[in-house]
């Protein structure tokens, strides 16, 4: 299941943010390797609440440093919206 929401951040990154990096993985860096400001920050945001059905606070966001921290922050929320379901 990581994998898959990682791949689908992957496409959020390459769609929504318009990310034209090549290599993009679990490692690479929000800010120094894909160039995320806080514009495309706040665009993430949405992007992925719509795409998984979860909630996140700009805090919670800005915490991640790497696509793998927020995929991370993804499936421990889609895990807190069945939990409490």
């Amino acid at each position: 299941m990581a994998g898959d929401i990682l791949t689908d951040l992957v496409d959020v990154v390459r769609t929504e943010l318009a990310v034209g990096v090549v290599d993009i993985d679990a490692g690479s860096d929000l800010t120094a390797d894909l160039g995320l400001d806080s514009v495309a920050f706040a665009i993430a945001i949405v992007a992925i609440e719509d795409r998984f059905g979860v909630r996140l606070a700009e805090e919670e966001l800005f915490a991640c440093r790497t696509l793998g921290d927020v995929a991370g922050l993804v499936g421990r929320q889609r895990d807190a919206v069945v939990t409490d379901a």
